[in-house]
């Protein structure tokens, strides 16, 4: 076995992960790098390897981190399946046609700058881009809708590898565990021989959720037996306060900035934190531990998303269904609540005196909807902007969380006088203790490599996995590194 990381390794977004196996070359996520935007746009530009040499893509889930350069592999030449659960196949969909626009209008805005280069002032990928590579998509369920293994195939079909013990390597086997991480995430597991005797064995958790998540059920462990495991590690230092206390906390700074009249700003990822938020908004509201004030989303993308959600139900944990389904209540949908669905109604809320809330995207700030309110907001005491996920490096979500009091929004900087809040119990992130949990449940394995997490985090992770089990080979890989996995 071979694995080449070509993203989410020293880092938290772009993931891709190239692992060679039973005669495929099959690539783990295919996801966007976000951050600085000079730096991303130039790693985001071109695929750092030939899309047409690759066999088939595991998609783990459908964030812009992992998904979002799938278009780029159609536009490449790639004649391959791209396997996801529905969930993940329905949502990734609006994701990378979100994406689309998002390049187009930053496009324009560089070819009204005459330093910039042709090249640069073109999007990456067209909607017809999109839509190759949709349909490659195979759907495959959750294991625990189907005990079987699913087998794959390669571009032509399924290639075959000579082998000099008579072994035709050809398919790999698939299964797919649920994360809970967001709608339709999966821990991936891949199995394919090694000769007559032997199997080897990957399982890669993708983003890997936490227990006790609003809305998606916990965490699979994987049955399997591993040869390697492949563990993110975003918060492999840290141990995250308990979900109860997520809707304490936000219903005191709700009431806090009510008591001001104030505006309530919450950058809000459109997939996954948004409909959390609505969950626990609906419950507090429902319970009368907030007043029934506006609430506000204003993220076309995470309208459609949610209509996503509420496809797939079936994919809800039993919490909400004994707290909505009882009464036959929809858990995302409350009178209170209004998706803002045009630019002119956006703007209106700009004018609209507080108290109200609104959710926004980008969920780092760095565009869509959100800048605008923040621009009309950020300088007002009586306002609080709430941040409520994980925020890259060099983000204006990153650097509002730091403590800057003057920052820069599209072409223009503005003090920041407005309260600043974190709300670290929504992370949607498995913490330092989970993440050691899960690798303890992944039976037989021995060689362990930390991705998707900042230097820091993946190195006190390391330390503690290998003050666990002696017997682990704990790895941390680089940005274009290829590993030959020693059995």
């Amino acid at each position: 076995m071979r694995i080449t990381f070509y993203g989410g390794a020293g880092g938290v977004t772009g993931s891709k992960h190239l692992v060679e196996m039973g005669g495929l070359k099959i690539l783990l996520d295919c996801g966007f790098f976000q951050g600085h935007r000079k730096e991303a746009r130039e790693l985001n530009m071109k695929l750092p390897f030939d899309p047409v040499s690759i066999d088939a893509v595991v998609l783990s889930h459908a964030h812009l981190d992992h998904c979002g350069m799938l278009p780029m592999m159609a536009k490449g030449g790639f004649k391959g399946n791209v396997y996801a659960t529905a969930g993940t196949r329905d949502v990734a969909e609006w994701i990378m046609k979100d994406a689309a626009h998002v390049q187009m209008q930053d496009a324009e805005h560089l070819r009204r700058q005459k330093s910039v280069g042709s090249a640069l002032a073109e999007p990456f990928y067209t909607f017809d881009d999109i839509e190759e590579v949709l349909s490659r998509f195979i759907e495959v369920p959750y294991v625990r809708n189907m005990g079987e293994w699913f087998e794959m195939q390669g571009s032509v079909g399924g290639r075959q590898t000579p082998s000099s013990d008579g072994v035709s390597r050809t398919d790999v086997r698939l299964k797919f565990y649920d994360a809970g991480h967001i709608l339709g995430s999966a821990v991936t597991v891949l199995e394919a021989p090694v000769d007559r005797t032997r199997n080897e064995c990957l399982v890669y958790t993708g983003d890997l959720g936490r227990r006790g998540a609003p809305l998606i059920p916990d965490p699979e462990y994987v049955h399997e037996s591993a040869d390697v495991l492949l563990l993110e590690s975003t918060y492999g230092d840290r141990v995250h306060a308990d979900f109860a206390r997520a809707k304490e906390r936000l219903k005191l700074i709700i009431l806090e900035t009510l008591a001001k009249q104030g505006k309530l700003i919450v950058p809000a990822f459109a997939l996954g934190r948004t409909q959390e938020l609505l969950y626990l908004l609906h419950r507090l509201t429902d319970e009368k531990e907030i007043p029934r004030i506006p609430i506000f989303v204003d993220s076309p993308l995470a309208d459609r998303i949610t209509e996503v959600y509420k496809n797939h139900t079936d994919d809800f944990d039993n919490e909400t269904w004994d707290e909505f389904g009882a009464r036959g209540d929809e858990p995302l949908v409350f009178r209170n609540l209004t998706l803002v669905k045009t630019v002119e109604e956006s703007k209106q809320l700009n004018d609209m005196p507080g108290p109200f809330l609104v959710i926004a995207g980008s969920g780092m700030c760095e565009h869509g909807r959100i800048q605008h309110h923040l621009t009309r907001a950020i300088s007002d005491p009586r306002n609080t902007v709430l941040i409520t996920g994980f925020q890259a490096v060099d983000t204006l979500g990153r650097r509002l969380v730091e403590g800057e009091r003057r920052v820069r929004i599209y072409d223009g900087f503005y003090d920041v006088r407005a309260r600043i809040e974190k709300l670290n119990e929504l992370s949607a992130h498995a913490d330092r203790d989970e993440l050691l949990d899960y690798a303890e449940h992944v039976k037989g394995v021995k060689n362990i490599f930390l991705v998707h997490g900042e230097h820091a985090q993946a190195t006190g992770l390391k330390t503690l996995l290998e003050e666990r089990r002696k017997e682990w080979k704990v790895l941390i890989p680089e940005r274009g590194e290829m590993v030959e996995v020693e059995r």
